[in-house]
């Protein structure tokens, strides 16, 4: 091909099986990116829908790509793009974006810890693309991604960003029900959105599987019980002056 042209590209229904998914993710990421409170679609009880009608319609179909030359790079003039990199390379990139979204926050550069996190998550995923779900290597991967959302989520809570928080949080949770950081962290998210019940029974429950934080377990349920008692008195002094 030459800079300017277009060529197509046909791929059989077994080798575009990973199509429809990959392209929900980028979509969901995008959606929640634009729209915080962007209600994204989940496949449950063995319905496999992605939530997107046209997604859906391609789904186990062949496909057809479209490719316009729109310039040519010699090698070392461009960075690669993930999906083009090897097994080893996607796996050092995360490695890699883990560690610059570490020292991001540190530097309380939370938008850049962000980004870090968000595209070494987006790494393993890829990966974990290529393998069979529950297999060896799909686990591993997926266990290489918590303490990856785990710093995410951290950073969605210090942007009060709750919701999203809770979302990553009980994919961790779902995956390590007894993961201290994810308890201490999706509680704090939950106070966050004044979900009372639900704060208390994941701080509750870090008590119960890590004695050590009791006390401060026991710090965070009483101020959360004297924001309830703040705010229940400031609500009484609304209704009474609304008569």
């Amino acid at each position: 091909m030459r800079p300017g042209e277009r060529s197509l590209f046909y791929c059989m229904p077994e080798k575009s099986v990973g199509y429809a998914k990959l392209s929900k993710t980028l979509r969901d990421i995008h959606k929640k990116k634009n729209d915080k409170n962007a209600v994204i679609s989940k496949s449950c009880c063995g319905n496999q829908t992605t939530g997107y009608c046209d997604l859906d319609k391609i789904t186990g179909e062949s496909l057809i790509f479209e490719f316009d030359l729109l310039s040519v790079e010699q090698p070392g003039e461009y960075s690669k793009q993930v999906w083009t990199m090897s097994t080893e390379e996607k796996r050092a990139l995360s490695a890699e974006l883990r560690e610059k979204g570490n020292q991001h926050f540190k530097e309380k550069d939370l938008e850049k810890a962000e980004n870090c996190y968000a595209k070494a998550i987006g790494a393993l995923e890829q990966l974990g693309l290529k393998e069979q779900p529950n297999s060896t290597e799909w686990n591993e991967i997926e266990d290489a991604k918590l303490p990856l959302l785990l710093n995410y989520s951290q950073v969605k809570i210090c942007q009060k960003d709750y919701t999203v928080a809770i979302t990553h949080l009980n994919t961790v949770l779902k995956r390590d029900p007894n993961n201290p950081k994810g308890l201490y962290r999706r509680a704090t998210a939950h106070a966050g959105c004044w979900n009372i019940d639900e704060a208390q029974q994941d701080w509750n429950k870090l008590a119960e599987i890590d004695p050590t934080q009791e006390s401060l377990v026991s710090k965070r349920l009483g101020d959360l019980n004297t924001a309830v008692k703040l705010k229940e008195q400031e609500e009484k002094q609304r209704l009474k002056g609304m008569f």
